[in-house]
């Protein structure tokens, strides 16, 4: 198992309690702080969809619903009725036949609706997984950094060396960095195994992302992205795609040339 495969699986089941999962997590304090945080994540989705429906809501409904189909049938028996004898006509009788098959009715049709827009939103859902490629690069990387935050805040130096020996399974060597690397895993950016790591500068931690582009380039999107936290710029490479990630007004191009300039390919 590799780091890509762990994080899916703990991504699919946050809670899973499988022995593999739980001794490769085991290895590393990182994998740990990932299934917490998606253990987390998950917690606050289920609280989030646990809307309590108000207290009377559906008899209200049905009354509602029962009235007006009773109003109906009342105006519509007042129009068929002869207009000659008006001393022969009786008080409209009660139609609770109508009523029920009216609230049948509607009943049946309030469900076909929900059961409509449960198909939409999961057919949006799978369109969205099938069109993953063709959202902008820059917008997922924004996720990436706002999903995975607390990336920001380590401290703990990791080697360049260390750094390498993952960056070669990706089949690439860095000469170098502008600053000392806190974060290091791999990533699954859009479908593609890529390098995540931060470093700090003189402007704060920045992120990278390095994607290897052989088989499929983020082409998608501006170059140049930007929210009301972080700016980022891709680098469009034959080999790898680069991705900075930075706090507003932080010098992209200096760290992005210099990040770039220290890339090697080994085959």
């Amino acid at each position: 198992m590799d780091d890509l495969e762990f994080r899916r699986r703990i991504s699919a089941q946050p809670n899973s309690t499988d022995k593999e999962l739980v001794e490769f997590a085991e290895q590393h304090s990182e994998r740990q702080e990932f299934i917490n945080d998606m253990q987390a994540f998950d917690l606050e989705l289920a609280n989030a969809l646990d809307v309590p429906v108000p207290a009377g809501l559906a008899e209200r409904i049905l009354a509602n619903t029962a009235a007006h189909a009773q109003n109906e049938s009342v105006t519509t028996e007042q129009l068929n009725q002869a207009p000659a004898d008006t001393s022969a006509q009786t008080p409209p009788q009660r139609t609770d036949n109508v009523v029920e098959a009216s609230t049948r009715f509607k009943r049946a049709r309030l469900s076909l609706a929900m059961a409509a827009s449960v198909l939409v939103a999961v057919g949006a859902f799978l369109f969205s997984s099938e069109q993953n490629v063709a959202y902008a690069a820059g917008e997922h990387a924004l996720a990436h950094v706002y999903y995975e935050i607390n990336s920001l805040q380590k401290t703990e130096a990791i080697s360049l060396a260390t750094v390498n020996e993952k960056f070669a399974v990706l089949g690439g060597h860095l000469d170098e960095l502008p600053g000392k690397v806190t974060y290091l895993m791999f990533c699954d950016f859009k479908g593609q195994k890529g390098l995540h790591l931060v470093f700090e500068s003189d402007y704060g931690p920045m992120t990278v992302f390095i994607v290897p582009s052989k088989q499929q380039s983020f082409g998608i999107g501006d170059d140049d992205f930007q929210d009301d936290r972080f700016e980022g710029h891709i680098n469009r490479g034959a080999d790898a795609d680069t991705i900075l990630v930075a706090s507003l007004g932080a010098p992209l191009e200096n760290y992005n040339d210099r990040i770039n300039g220290a890339i090697r390919w080994l085959n």
